[in-house]
């Protein structure tokens, strides 16, 4: 029992998420600031820590989304970055030579914790944050036409199960009635699964109740039977992430081997990896509209920080299990009739209150909604209305006499034969199609 709690305890430190822990300024505000002001970001600046307790203010020229580079020797250092703006907090840290998550503040306070009798000396190196992402170009599918394709979105740890609950079919677990039917008259059905915690502002979950517990063989027990009865067009998976504001879209998802282990045996992934078509390792990328979605959430004036983890991983737990889950399904799913068109990844801060993550999750919706549209076209529909009528034969015409410039998406769908030219036999096949219908 004893080597049990050991693991679970193992598990919640190195996990997705680190152990919650408030930096002692968000609580009292009367400790001494050593201030700083850092005009320019490109200087790295030198501190000198004694022990025991100590505040730094930093007062940066310009509000943006920085991460820090602290250079630290010493493991008996602890680390928190706090938005003086907001009261907001990243950390704890301890590593040696860590890169901090990303801020969105022009006056941080650095709370360092020294446990060394000594003092030290560490170098502060802030850098504007950027991902350095580059984002492959927007491929057109030709999909085949059906009422109200399907969103499936999934979350864990609150705030993202509390935020998609409104999504759910389940009224045990949506008593107010699904909201994601023909949602926002969008022409989609939004659909969520996720499961559920006796504290749902827990900090220290666990591995919850219901379906999609954070468990890695009752994820891919549930994942399967959900993804294939609702045969989504798009999958979003979100999951709590650090303890901070941050919207961290994740890039990548790993076929790995490493995995930490969850909270009940068998605690690794079986088999391991959990994708025996593919090598371990293989890496499967988010296709989901990340730069719109950035702009998007920021433009909403929520105050959280939206970025993009290119280089990392969601987390080698759960999470990340999860990540891979929903993109795997898309790899698999490109070529069919039913087409799964994007999926992707989504951290989301422990501090962000759950109406916020709502409104942010909701935002993320609506993006990867746009994506859809402006990806898909179904054959015969030229005129991009969701039907095939003679409206779309008269446009066609229409082209090739001259009369009418056609898009890329609408010369896709009018060359219904897909030769690479639009003539008088898409006119023929047209006519069948409406006559057909």
């Amino acid at each position: 029992m004893i080597i049990l709690y050991i693991i679970i305890i193992l598990n919640t430190i190195f996990g997705q998420i680190r152990p919650y822990e408030e930096p002692k300024y968000i609580n009292n505000q009367k400790y001494t600031l050593k201030e700083y002001e850092l005009n320019n970001i490109n200087n790295v600046l030198k501190l000198k820590v004694k022990k025991g307790l100590s505040h730094h203010l930093i007062k940066l020229t310009d509000k943006k989304l920085y991460t820090i580079n602290i250079n630290n020797k010493d493991n008996n250092l602890t680390f928190f970055l706090i938005d003086l703006d907001r009261f907001a907090f990243n950390g704890p840290y301890t590593n040696n030579d860590l890169i901090t998550d990303p801020i969105n503040s022009k006056n941080i306070i650095l709370e360092i914790i020294n446990k060394d009798p000594n003092d030290i000396i560490i170098d502060i190196d802030i850098k504007e944050h950027n991902h350095n992402f580059k984002q492959n170009s927007q491929k057109k599918y030709n999909y085949t036409n059906r009422e109200n394709p399907i969103i499936l979105v999934t979350g864990y740890w609150p705030p993202t199960n509390e935020m998609i609950r409104h999504f759910s079919q389940d009224t045990n677990l949506n008593p107010n009635g699904w909201q994601g039917e023909n949602w926002e008259n969008s022409g989609y059905d939004i659909v969520s699964y996720f499961p559920t915690f006796d504290d749902p502002n827990c900090t220290s979950c666990g591995q919850g109740n219901g379906i999609l517990q954070v468990d890695y063989q009752n994820t891919s027990e549930d994942f399967w039977p959900i993804a294939n009865s609702h045969t989504p067009i798009g999958i979003v998976t979100f999951s709590r992430g650090f303890n901070n504001l941050s919207w961290e879209l994740e890039y990548n998802a790993y076929n790995r081997t490493n995995w930490y282990n969850d909270y009940e045996t068998p605690f690794l992934p079986t088999p391991n990896p959990p994708d025996q078509d593919e090598a371990a390792f293989y890496l499967r990328n988010s296709n989901l509209p990340m730069e719109e979605i950035i702009v998007s959430i920021d433009n909403l004036g929520l105050g959280l920080d939206p970025y993009i983890d290119s280089a990392g991983d969601p987390g080698r737990f759960v999470s990340e299990f999860m990540a891979y889950h929903g993109t795997w399904y898309r790899d698999l799913n490109l070529s069919s009739d039913l087409k799964c068109i994007a999926a992707g990844h989504v951290h989301v801060g422990g501090q962000i209150d759950t109406d916020i993550a709502k409104l942010a999750a909701n935002q993320t919706i609506r993006e990867l909604i746009k994506y859809l549209d402006e990806s898909i076209y179904i054959l015969g529909d030229a005129n991009l209305d969701n039907i095939i009528d003679v409206l779309d034969l008269v446009l066609i015409i229409n082209n090739i006499l001259g009369n009418a410039e056609f898009s890329t998406t609408q010369f896709l769908a009018s060359d219904i034969n897909q030769d690479g030219i639009i003539n008088i036999q898409d006119i023929i096949l047209v006519v069948n199609m409406i006559l057909n219908n």
